[in-house]
């Protein structure tokens, strides 16, 4: 069996954190990061509802620290404000301090932004004061390596020894829109409590997300940026966010998940209040990939993992800024589609035509009107319009009341469709005393259980008030809850994420989560063990391989080892020609390059014949190789290939992938991929999404597979997967034949690598 593959690291039990070598985990991130910071989690909420704000650092001369303090003051913040410098009495008619201790009051927040190497006594002189939480703006840390990595240990272990919540360090700040809290070194024009929260691991970001939100009128709850999340990480904000009433819609970007079980359980808890997550995950480029031995790891790299990790957590992945903030502002909306159906309307042809060559690779569907309502379009609209969807209804419609009204109110209360969306030209406020908004509100009101949307063709500048001549009267930038979105791909992509997050919560079942992976063995665990650890090989024999599969229900071929060429006689009588014959070694893992596969094999005295060109050509090119004997196999009966099989990814566990076999695995690279737990449906449902799905339905007369049992034995191959995620390091099976007769499948050639070779 030809095969290359990827090895994704080692995997225990569950997600946990990395061994630590010389300072640095495997993966090279930070040592410090394994340090428990869950006792200091539990004051999250104190860095966003502090008593009093005391900013560390701050000079008369400017500076990050000084903006901090000026901002904070701006805004209004409630309670009490000082500066610690012991230059300064007072900075921008804000008191100063010499120290921490020296205020005369207690400390809830303090900000730190003073050179690394003062740190230690900074914090000690928080403990010596009592101060209640703390965000560290400094740099010098984990991201300079060297003498940094310790440094971000100290501070790790200093709040997990005082249980002081502390966020950074080599962060920007953070904020809370409902008691003021602006603590960030930017300022905005204007700020608007809403229900949007955000956790960044990048400064940049606040700008790029917030700005753009509060520019069209999104309001923002709570934000933090979290730095090197050397004590709280993004895990931690996610479960506080959970539990925060005020927050609506969680955005992320990060870099990094540092603990992959803390991380399933925020996210899982996060679903099950309907607490939708947007998050930019970078790494999606192919450096991270590593070579190795099998076709399923040079298929599923571990961005691969991730995204499939995201997708069954119902965390929605952006790709761009754009996205983030286009995905964010449609899930802010308390309101969910019933299904995927979707009706456009607009003024404009050359709309329709963009939007239905576009809305395909976004996962939108424009189902035609039905005959009824196009019938009812048909008398309303222009002689001269086209009834079709996306529809446009002509410039005419935004002079003529009747146009608008009838057409929008028709699509609402078909039954026909899930959102109705009016796109019109570049980002602007609706007039709700317009024809337009008239004819929203109206059929808004018709149907309240539909969802209504506005997209902007064009992305870009908001403007309020485009035309100077006929200033708005009742100006608005959403319509029941939904914000306007803005531009064509992220609009669509926008509410693609809406209408997929309310189908994820319809489906989502507790036993099916990521979490539960970890939970107890299968019946089978301990025979399966059995066979792994009396292997004598790092890499099983392929008939050690099947019995593995066979334990577990999936169906193998016939077969029977000859050790000499006399077995051949006894072995015939046993199984039904044609056969395969196969060198059996553990040394051997690619048979073919020595020579050592015959196949159709037909009667005795081939097999015979067969028998001896095999031993002769292996040890001949492999003299050195362990030689068990030739293994007989009876040939499956003929059909399509499928590739099965699975990497171990060191965050979330087992990666399940398949797709068309045999040649076409590298030709086509048209895999999916699942994360156990999952059942058939699942299964089901990813083969359909194979660009190969035809081949396996039958396409134009061919092969009628048992989709059914092929669904059967990805689950089963699931729950084998999970069993011996501490036992395996890879598995593929490639190929199995799917009978062209429907008559069922069989597993033809497998490859098993334990995870640590044990000698006996």
């Amino acid at each position: 069996m030809d095969t290359i593959m990827e090895l994704q690291g080692r995997k225990t039990r569950g997600p946990v954190d990395m061994q630590v070598h010389d300072g640095l985990r495997e993966n090279g991130s930070p040592a410090s990061e394994t340090i428990d910071t869950r006792v200091a989690s539990k004051g999250i909420g104190q860095l966003f509802r502090p008593e009093s704000v005391a900013v560390v650092g701050v000079s008369q001369k400017g500076g990050f620290a000084a903006e901090i303090l000026a901002n904070v003051k701006k805004w209004g913040f409630a309670g009490p404000l000082v500066a610690v410098n012991p230059r300064y009495t007072e900075i921008d008619g804000v008191p100063c301090f010499p120290t921490l201790a020296a205020i005369p009051h207690p400390v809830g927040l303090a900000i730190i932004a003073v050179p690394s190497s003062a740190i230690p006594a900074v914090l000690e002189d928080c403990e010596t004061a009592g101060v209640r939480a703390i965000q560290i703006i400094s740099s010098g840390y984990a991201e300079q390596a060297g003498e940094g990595l310790a440094k971000q240990r100290w501070l790790a272990e200093w709040a997990q020894r005082t249980g002081v919540p502390v966020v950074g360090p080599n962060c920007f700040g953070l904020m809370n829109a409902a008691n003021q809290l602006i603590a960030v070194p930017l300022d905005f024009h204007s700020m608007k409590v809403g229900g949007v929260s955000a956790i960044l691991q990048s400064g940049t970001l606040v700008y790029c997300l917030i700005v753009q939100l509060l520019s069209r009128g999104i309001g923002v709850g709570r934000v933090v940026t979290v730095g090197n999340e050397a004590c709280l990480d993004v895990a931690d904000f996610i479960d506080f966010f959970v539990d925060d009433d005020e927050t609506r819609v969680i955005a992320c970007y990060c870099e990094q998940i540092k603990r992959p079980s803390e991380f399933i359980r925020a996210c899982e808890r996060a679903a099950e209040k309907g607490k939708p997550i947007v998050m930019v995950k970078v790494g999606r480029s192919e450096s991270g990939r590593m070579a190795a031995l099998a076709h399923t790891g040079s298929l599923v790299g571990s961005d691969i993992a991730v995204d499939a990790a995201l997708k069954k957590l119902g965390v929605v992945r952006a790709d761009t800024v754009d996205d983030l903030i286009e995905a964010t502002a449609a899930l802010s909306s308390k309101k969910r589609p019933r299904g995927r159906r979707v009706a456009v309307a607009c003024y404009s042809g050359t709309m329709v035509s963009m939007l239905s060559d576009f809305a395909e690779s976004c996962g939108i569907e424009f189902p035609p009107p039905p005959s009824p309502v196009k019938a009812r379009l048909e008398a309303v609209l222009p002689e001269f319009g086209n009834v079709s969807n996306p529809l446009d209804l002509t410039a005419q419609a935004s002079y003529d009341t009747r146009i608008m009204e009838e057409s929008l109110e028709a699509l609402a209360t078909s039954g026909a469709y899930d959102v109705i969306v009016w796109c019109q030209s570049y980002p602007t406020c609706i007039d709700m005393s317009s024809v337009l908004g008239r004819a929203l509100t109206r059929a808004a009101a018709a149907a309240p259980d539909v969802i209504f949307s506005v997209v902007s063709l064009a992305g870009g500048h908001f403007h309020p008030n485009p035309d100077p001549k006929h200033p708005m009267i009742e100006p608005k930038v959403e319509i029941d809850g939904l914000p306007f979105l803005e531009g064509m791909a992220p609009g669509l992509k926008a509410l693609s994420a809406l209408i997929g997050y309310a189908e994820f919560l319809r489906e989502r079942s507790p036993s099916k989560l990521l979490s539960r992976q970890w939970g107890a063995r299968s019946g089978c665990y301990k025979a399966a063990v059995r066979i792994i650890r009396e292997a004598r090989s790092e890499i099983l024999t392929e008939r050690e391989g099947k019995s593995l599969l066979a334990l577990y229900g999936i169906p193998v071929a016939r077969e029977a080892l000859a050790v000499r060429a006399d077995d051949l006689a006894r072995i015939a009588q046993d199984l039904t020609f044609p056969v395969a014959m196969k060198i059996e070694s553990p040394d051997i893992v690619h048979k073919t390059d020595v020579g050592g596969v015959v196949l159709d094999v037909s009667s005795p005295a081939q097999a015979a014949s067969a028998f001896n060109q095999i031993m002769s050509s292996v040890r001949t090119r492999r003299p050195e190789a362990q030689i068990s004997g030739v293994l007989v196999q009876e040939m499956a009966k003929p059909g399509p290939e499928v590739i099965l099989g699975v990497t171990f990814d060191q965050q979330f566990g087992p990666v399940v992938a398949f797709g068309l076999g045999g040649i076409w695995v590298e030709v086509l690279n048209d895999v999916r991929v699942l994360l156990p737990p999952f059942d058939a449906n699942d299964v089901k449902s990813a083969i359909g999404q194979l660009r190969a799905a035809n081949v396996l339905r039958g396409a134009r007369g061919g092969a009628k597979i048992d989709l059914d049992m092929l669904a059967d034995c990805i689950v089963k191959f699931g729950t084998l997967c999970t069993d011996l995620a501490d036992e395996i390091c890879e598995i593929d099976i490639n190929p199995i034949i799917l009978a062209s007769d429907g008559t069922g499948l069989t597993a033809v050639d497998c490859l098993i690598r334990k995870k640590s070779f044990r000698a006996v």
